[in-house]
């Protein structure tokens, strides 16, 4: 099972992505608030797997998880967000997300994941 890091500005949304994955029989490893803050638990934690908002206040999760690539251009990232917009849909498989998923689609993350 995976190591997870989840980054997203909500406490509520951190919450019921991390009771999905931990039902998923996951590990998360850590949370963070924005991009900034997920970039730096990425480099202390060396998670399996980013699950990144997109939309957030402070550092958005486009810039963090470019933060990340840049760091580690093998990372596996998840976008889980409410945020639509063809463009950042592009933006955020150009940086090679693992996928692009809307904020409760649990049965996606959690095959995204892996096993």
């Amino acid at each position: 099972m995976a190591k997870v890091l989840i980054v997203d500005d909500s406490s509520f949304m951190r919450k019921r992505i991390a009771q999905a994955l931990e039902k998923g029989g996951h590990t998360v490893v850590g949370q963070a608030r924005d991009g900034s803050e997920g970039f730096d638990l990425y480099t202390e934690l060396g998670p399996d797997v980013v699950v990144m908002d997109i939309t957030m206040r402070g550092t958005d999760g486009i810039a963090g998880a470019s933060m990340i690539r840049d760091y580690d251009p093998q990372a596996r990232i998840i976008f889980m967000s409410l945020n639509a917009d063809p463009d950042v849909m592009a933006k955020a498989k150009a940086l090679g997300a693992l996928g692009f998923i809307g904020k409760n689609e649990y049965d996606r993350l959690l095959a995204l994941t892996g096993p």
